[in-house]
């Protein structure tokens, strides 16, 4: 409104100074005319035009110069230059006809030549209109003042309506900010904030999402802590169990006293593996884990493990094939990696079927290298396939327990694999096998 009302001022102040300077234009074309009826004689006692060019001057509060062809000023309403002669640029321009007319600023007066032409259209002299622009002035200073006026009327209706507006606004804002100290307290409850501003809802919706993963991490988390408290405990029970069966009897036979020893041993090592398993999770958890990064020959990684677990296959008639489709050497942790592919193959051995098969495969392309762990063994239904990757799950918990899994192995696995900014798929069918899929980047990438 302050630019708005600068150029409005400064529009009316020229439109206001031209359209006076045209009217005392054409009423100076008049007397012209009339001078020059009068051959420029003007008795300044008698003649109705002296009279006329005094009383026009008298309403333009100014002054009004009448100069004849030989530059000899025959009229002056203030009667001091009257009979004088003036010569100056502006004047010799106009009676020349080089200009039409000529105009000049001068404080609050305007100074206009104008020249009277005769029916030839050839100057025969000239008029010099010197009008007051203080109407003007004064026209503009009430506009001015009107507008002052405006604005701070406008400004205190903008001020009352971006307080009110803002305050609506910030309502909902308060509303959210409360419920979202409600969970600096630890309460998990969605936001419930309903609000007509899109940004606010969305904010609401994306605060409800954060809040809903922070829900899955602490069931997450608590479920954990109660699986390695189940996990941990249930070895020392059963050995107290056995301690207690022995200390109740007197006289126990050498026999029993060592088929119990024996079982103990075994709890006591399934107790060692579960706490070892925890602590190389624990560890591959860290953010600031470091890898012992370096250049690995992956077929020559996969060779040497698949020699280590044949032994373990061959006892229950498992065939073991490894199938390399080029050379492929990978920037990686050898020993993390060695130990998430490790459990892959072990998997794949422990829930297959007598007499079945394991089929790892090994390729790459320009940016990733891909290995394969595929087996005809008992599957994974598909309702499991999701959890399978969980701490402590198992598909099936007794053939677990009997083949000494601890539900720690395909964790570790995907945790490795991720450190490597790797990724793990699985594709599985109960009844039929099982497939891991797993690609690794061939340059690490920090």
């Amino acid at each position: 409104m302050l630019v708005f009302n600068i150029l409005l001022q400064k529009s009316y102040n020229d439109k206001a100074i031209e359209e006076k300077l045209l009217f005392v234009q054409n009423q100076c074309s008049i007397l012209g005319n009339q001078i020059l009826v009068n051959k420029f004689i003007i008795d300044s006692l008698q003649d109705n035009l002296n009279v006329e060019i005094d009383q026009m001057a008298n309403v333009w509060e100014g002054r009004i110069l009448v100069i004849d062809s030989g530059y000899k000023i025959v009229k002056d309403t203030y009667t001091i230059d009257q009979g004088n002669y003036i010569v100056y640029d502006e004047v010799l321009k106009v009676m020349k006809g080089e200009k039409d007319r000529n105009v000049r600023m001068i404080d609050d007066y305007a100074e206009i030549i104008i020249p009277i032409v005769n029916a030839d259209k050839l100057v025969n002299g000239v008029m010099i209109a010197t009008v007051s622009l203080e109407d003007i002035e004064d026209t503009n200073i009430y506009i001015s003042q009107q507008a002052e006026l405006l604005i701070l009327l406008f400004s205190l209706f903008a001020f009352a309506a971006a307080f009110i507006i803002s305050g609506i606004c910030v309502r909902d804002v308060k509303r959210l900010n409360i419920q979202i100290n409600g969970l600096n307290e630890g309460h998990l409850v969605d936001l419930k904030v309903k609000s007509r501003y899109n940004e606010i809802t969305r904010l609401t919706e994306s605060f409800n999402t954060l809040i809903d993963k922070m829900q899955v991490l602490e069931d997450s988390r608590q479920e954990f802590v109660s699986n390695v408290s189940h996990e941990l405990k249930t070895p020392i029970t059963s050995m107290k169990v056995l301690a207690d069966s022995l200390l109740m009897q007197e006289d126990v036979p050498v026999e029993m006293y060592r088929e119990f020893m024996s079982d103990m041993a075994e709890e006591i090592e399934r107790e060692n593996k579960i706490i070892n398993d925890l602590l190389t999770l624990v560890k591959m958890d860290k953010k600031a884990a470091a890898l012992n990064i370096e250049s690995v020959n992956i077929n020559a990684l996969l060779e040497l493990l698949l020699r280590r677990i044949k032994p373990i296959a061959a006892k229950r008639n498992i065939e073991v094939v490894f199938e390399s489709f080029r050379e492929v050497v990978g920037e990686i942790d050898e020993v993390k990696l060695s130990l998430a592919l490790s459990n892959l193959i072990e998997n794949a051995v422990k829930y297959n079927n007598d007499g079945g098969y394991v089929h790892v495969s090994l390729n790459a392309d320009y940016k990733f290298f891909y290995i394969k762990v595929q087996d005809n063994g008992v599957g994974i239904p598909e309702e499991c396939q999701p959890q399978v990757f969980e701490r402590f799950y198992r598909v099936d918990k007794a053939r677990s327990r009997e083949t000494g899994g601890t539900g720690l192995g395909l964790a570790i696995t995907r945790n490795a694999i991720l450190m490597h900014k790797g990724a793990i798929k699985l594709y599985s069918e109960p009844g039929e096998g099982t497939t891991f899929t797993v690609r690794v980047p061939l340059k690490y990438v920090k």
